[in-house]
């Protein structure tokens, strides 16, 4: 007990210090939506189904939608007018080639078109990157409040005063993929239900090496015209133009994954129910909607 109590203590002085405490940035809308319900929407193929059922009015999905990374290129973007748009990934604050033009259009229509209130989350881990996505972005759209978030993470933490920490905006499970961003947002601002779209995570099923030992993906999302096309898998977190090396990734999804068990934990924790309705998720963490994938008619 004694030596658990010891190592509690260190393990929370050392993720203090690489906090860097004097940079924390303050939240400003914890418990703001409490109550209310949330649709997540992430980039997977599937959330091309469920944004057409959308327009047939088989989905509901109103301001109270967190959206993601290029999602504002889908004309629904507009539609649905989300309050809350979530950003984390390094290819948003530099001249990422492949995806280069439309990182661009997409702060373009943030600029000029987004004409409600709306956050945007910006989630990185030091303060110099988040002074390149200010001035990558050239936002400048007054209806535009960007809110900027403590990407560190306490896993090692006993689970209570883990989760007073996430619920406090401190701290957060590792951002493994956007997701994970969106899913905390919802849950320390106070959203009780959450349901969950377009969360394939199916990523390590679609790898290949081509003959140059780079990894390839499909690296698919609902936008994607055509079909998709194995390429090489970029690392966007190098500035170099580099393929991801597979342990590499495969670290990654073991973030991605035990993240969302974290955040299963920190829902149960706030009260919060989260309800994956994406068919044929990988994600093992939540609830979710009965489908035939499931063995379910």
């Amino acid at each position: 007990m004694i030596k658990k109590f010891f190592s509690q203590v260190f393990h929370c002085v050392e993720y203090f210090l690489k906090a860097d405490i004097f940079h924390y940035h303050k939240f400003p809308l914890l418990n703001a939506f409490e109550g209310k319900k949330a649709y997540v929407l992430v980039n997977g193929p599937s959330l091309k189904k469920a944004l057409d059922e959308y327009d047939e009015g088989i989905h509901h999905f109103d301001e109270n939608s967190f959206m993601v990374n290029l999602s504002a290129l889908d004309p629904r973007f507009l539609k649905i007018r989300p309050k809350h748009y979530c950003l984390s990934d390094p290819m948003f604050y530099q001249d990422y080639l492949p995806k280069k033009d439309a990182i661009r259009e997409m702060y373009d229509i943030l600029n000029t078109k987004v004409d409600w209130d709306m956050y945007l989350y910006f989630c990185f881990s030091n303060k110099w990157e988040y002074k390149k996505i200010i001035e990558y972005a050239k936002i400048t759209n007054p209806h535009i409040k960007i809110v900027f978030m403590n990407r560190k993470h306490c896993s090692k933490l006993v689970p209570p005063l883990r989760h007073w920490l996430y619920k406090k905006g401190w701290f957060m499970p590792e951002d493994g993929t956007i997701a994970n961003t969106a899913i905390y947002l919802a849950l320390i601002e106070g959203y009780k239900e959450i349901e969950l779209y377009g969360a394939d995570h199916n990523m390590f099923l679609e790898f290949a090496v081509n003959d140059n030992n780079e990894l390839c993906s499909y690296d698919a999302h609902f936008y994607d015209k055509g079909d998709p096309k194995m390429k090489v898998f970029k690392n966007t977190c190098s500035s170099e133009d580099i393929a991801w090396r597979v342990h590499q990734y495969m670290y990654v999804l073991y973030i991605i994954f035990y993240s969302h068990d974290l955040l299963r934990q920190f829902a149960d924790y706030m009260g919060a129910r989260v309800l994956n309705c994406t068919p044929g998720s990988m994600i093992d963490s939540y609830e979710r909607i009965k489908t035939e994938l499931n063995g379910n008619d």
